[in-house]
């Protein structure tokens, strides 16, 4: 679902990610990014900041302009500085807010929110845009780094008349991060218990993870929903002192987009959710819309290898080869060769890695032969490439606790016994009988078990009044977050205004090529202006 914007290898310096003999595992970067973040430690583990201790940091941004744009008190300005990643070049610049951990308590303890900026290349921009690129965990701040190394993710529309601001949420990237044990992080047990043992483990590990999250994180970890993430976005708009609010999220950052349109409605400019995230539908809801979407993007792949000669399984009947690849991993896992040298990714993969991990493969169209090539070469003895990360560390850049702390904040899980799972894993496979319910809300489900942070933030329907026009834009053939779920989130946007793009992939201002939908981003972020009600694109 909202996962692997962040982590599906979606970028590399120079170019569109695209292998070259050796396929990595689904998110993994690349070795230079890993080493960048883990360097980030001096600039983003001051986690927590208490009252007494942030008085000086405090007061050292204090002759700065005070930024008034909107009620509230005054904020003190951003103060742009160089950035912490590996041989950022000068025009990155990154910048800190301290924000309350508990919005109810602002004169409580601290934590930090960083962002990073790339200055428009026209002469006369409009603004600042601010950019969240999903997850929950995206960093935004590491798309802008890969943009500023030559990675063209962002139009050349949107660099000419915006600076373009990549956020990292609260929890997340350079901002206070949730840190967690790591050999919590990297235990291996199953999402998909069979029996009663299996699904104590499954449990224990959760709330021992729990647990560690909240002592290496401190009261953080019970804080980092998406609503208190919106209040720092107020507060980010206020700091930077330009006025209303320009917002791109893709996928989780359409909720993030939402919620902040829900609590401050008349700050927005513009406001882009590209790949929608419908936050009003139950957890078992969410995943079924979810694991049908996938299952339907995987039959199109599995269509796409049968008519083009292209396609390295193209004679083959790819659907019978996941249901074997995936069997004959449950009774001995697949070696995963890469990881065994490389060391950052498990060295042998089980049938449900790959159920959950496919998925990140068929986010974008353009890695189908990626795909292809994975799967071919599991069947061969090497499924690296659907191999999970392992945590390096409490705060990794790749594996770490802050996608699962944001969803079990977000998202509560009915799961209290193995029936109440087997129930849920039923309704999966009726919903997408090949995959049974995997799809990233399944990790939800079963990964929140146990989980000892309270829900903050649960479903429930959306209540915006007074915004601008909202443009929402999703695929037909999403296999991340549902098309439908886009529909729905029309209907809860009185201002807000579908775009429909006829066709397969995860988000739309991220394909490749020529794009009428990212075009009608472009031109709706510029103007103001949606397309039409009821415009289909055919990308």
């Amino acid at each position: 679902m909202r996962t692997s914007l962040h982590s599906a290898d979606a970028w590399k310096p120079g170019g569109a990610a695209q292998p070259t003999g050796r396929l990595r595992p689904p998110g993994r970067r690349g070795a230079a990014l890993a080493a960048g973040v883990a360097a980030l430690a001096a600039f983003a583990t001051t986690a927590l900041t208490a009252p007494a201790a942030s008085a000086a940091s405090t007061a050292s941004v204090a002759t700065a302009a005070a930024a008034r744009t909107g009620a509230g008190p005054a904020v003190p300005a951003l103060h742009w500085t160089s950035c912490p990643y590996p041989d950022a070049p000068a025009e990155l610049q990154c910048a800190s807010i301290e924000v309350p951990v508990d919005h109810a308590h602002p004169d409580g303890p601290k934590a930090t929110v960083t962002v990073d900026r790339l200055r428009a290349t026209g002469a006369h921009p409009v603004g600042s845009l601010f950019f969240d690129p999903g997850g929950p965990g995206g960093s935004g701040t590491e798309f802008l780094y890969g943009e500023a190394m030559g990675t063209r993710l962002f139009s050349a529309a949107t660099r000419e008349h915006f600076d373009v601001i990549g956020v990292d949420p609260r929890g997340v990237g350079l901002s206070s991060p949730v840190r967690c044990d790591p050999a919590l992080l990297d235990r291996r047990v199953s999402l998909f218990p069979e029996d009663e043992a299996a699904f104590r483990r499954l449990v224990d590990r959760n709330r021992e993870l729990g647990e560690s999250c909240r002592r290496l994180t401190g009261p953080l970890l019970d804080h980092v929903d998406t609503v208190s993430a919106a209040r720092d976005l107020e507060l980010l708009r206020r700091a930077l002192g330009q006025g209303k609010l320009n917002y791109l999220g893709l996928s989780y950052g359409s909720q993030l987009g939402a919620t902040y349109a829900e609590l401050f409605p008349d700050r927005i400019r513009t406001m882009a959710l590209d790949g929608a995230l419908d936050h009003s539908l139950s957890t078992p809801a969410l995943m079924r819309g979810e694991t049908h979407a996938y299952e339907d993007s995987l039959d199109r792949f599995a269509d796409w290898c049968a008519r083009d000669i292209s396609c390295s399984l193209h004679g083959t009947d790819v659907g019978s080869l996941v249901d074997a690849l995936v069997a004959q991993a449950d009774r001995t896992p697949i070696p995963a060769p890469q990881c065994a040298e490389d060391g950052d990714c498990r060295t042998s993969v089980t049938g449900e890695d790959i159920l959950l991990n496919v998925q990140n493969l068929l986010l974008f169209p353009a890695r189908r032969a990626d795909l292809a090539l994975a799967l071919g070469r599991a069947r061969d003895g090497d499924a690296s490439a659907f191999s999970p990360a392992l945590a390096t560390g409490p705060s990794d850049p790749i594996a770490n606790g802050s996608p699962l702390a944001i969803e079990c904040q977000d998202w509560p899980t009915p799961v209290r016994t193995l029936d109440d799972l087997r129930r849920l894993r039923r309704d999966g496979q009726a919903a997408a009988p090949r995959l049974g319910g995997a799809s990233q809300s399944w990790t939800i489900l079963a990964g929140c078990a146990g989980w000892p942070a309270p829900v903050t933030n649960p479903p429930r329907p959306l209540h915006v009044r007074g915004a601008p026009p909202i443009l929402i834009t999703n695929a037909t053939h999403d296999p991340s977050t549902a098309y439908p779920w886009a529909v729905r989130l029309e209907r809860a946007l009185p201002s807000g205004v579908l775009a429909t793009r006829d066709g397969d992939g995860h988000t739309s201002y991220l394909a490749h090529g020529t794009s009428r939908t990212r075009d009608a981003i472009d031109d709706y972020l510029l103007t103001g202006r949606t397309p039409p009600r009821g415009t289909v694109y055919t990308d």
